[in-house]
């Protein structure tokens, strides 16, 4: 993946905003402006924001494949304007990166959920969305964003935090539910974008990384991961496939087709939120359900 063009301003918890001399948008009267990189971060924000903020999410459409995206003019224009920037990191949005180390029109806080959440490394998984059960450190991040650059509004800020965090209890129920009727269950996935949720759900991902790693960046895998899987792919070896929706190729094609001949649940996830416009609690909801029940099936 392409590498981090230049540094940004990081906010945290215990760190304000650098803030320039020109006034932030929100205190001058209108909506807080704010540009997130993917619509599961933009879906947290809309939550926290609600009515005092006005979100664009870049990459919301199932079509787009974040890996291949070219920013316009009007996106570049949303982003130099913007109050608060919510970046993903490790190179999964290097685009908007570079956006930022363009400049902006006036004082801005940018937030890198990588950082925020200490995710770090070459090889780590990019779809920190996933990573349900830590979500909430994320949202607590952008709340306290939202309230350096609005102060006006900070109890409304606040307050959505809390209904946001409480929405968020369902799904910490249902992954538990999976650990405890599920756990240690060996599941495939074609990538790694379910990678954290899988993991908090305690399920044993045995497909090959190699051929994770290998779709992820729109190539074939090799010969020797091709292998395993297809081994893999055989009745009794898996309790579900998990696979992208926003990628195919011959390969996941493959995946699928072998998966249906053996019996073995499918289970479909995706980067963005689906359909678009839903919040993050209703969509993860829904993949959750799926997963279950598709864990469900193969135990029966």
């Amino acid at each position: 993946m392409p590498s981090r063009l230049a540094a940004v301003l990081v906010l945290s918890l215990l760190v304000a905003p650098l803030m320039a001399c020109s006034t932030p948008s929100a205190v001058a009267g209108g909506h807080l402006s704010v540009v997130a990189g993917e619509s599961p971060w933009g879906a947290v924000a809309r939550a926290i924001g609600g009515n005092e903020v006005h979100v664009v999410s870049i990459l919301s459409n199932p079509a787009t494949d974040p890996h291949e995206y070219t920013p316009t003019a009007a996106v570049a224009a949303e982003v130099a304007t913007a109050d608060v920037v919510i970046e993903n990191g490790l190179g999964y949005d290097a685009f908007l990166s570079g956006l930022v180390a363009t400049g902006a029109a006036h004082a801005r806080s940018v937030l890198i959920a990588a950082q925020v959440l200490g995710v770090s490394g070459p090889d780590a998984n990019p779809h920190l969305w996933y990573a349900i059960q830590r979500v909430p450190v994320m949202a607590r991040a952008i709340a306290a964003a939202f309230v350096a650059a609005d102060p006006a509004h900070a109890s409304t800020y606040r307050e959505n935090l809390s209904t946001f965090l409480t929405s968020l209890q369902p799904l910490d129920a249902q992954i538990t539910d999976i650990a405890q009727h599920h756990g240690g269950a060996k599941v495939a996935q074609t990538e790694r974008v379910a990678g954290y949720l899988l993991a908090e759900a305690h399920l044993d991902v045995v497909s090959p990384l190699g051929y994770s790693l290998a779709i992820e960046s729109g190539q074939e895998p090799n010969a020797a991961d091709t292998e395993t899987m297809t081994k893999l792919l055989t009745p009794g070896q898996l309790a579900a496939v998990i696979f992208n929706t926003q990628t195919q190729s011959k390969a996941t094609d493959l995946v699928q087709t072998q998966a249906k001949a053996a019996s073995i649940p499918l289970v479909p996830v995706s980067e963005i939120v689906e359909p678009v416009g839903a919040s993050y609690v209703a969509w993860q909801g829904r993949q959750l359900q799926e997963l279950s029940a598709a864990l469900a099936r193969s135990s029966s």
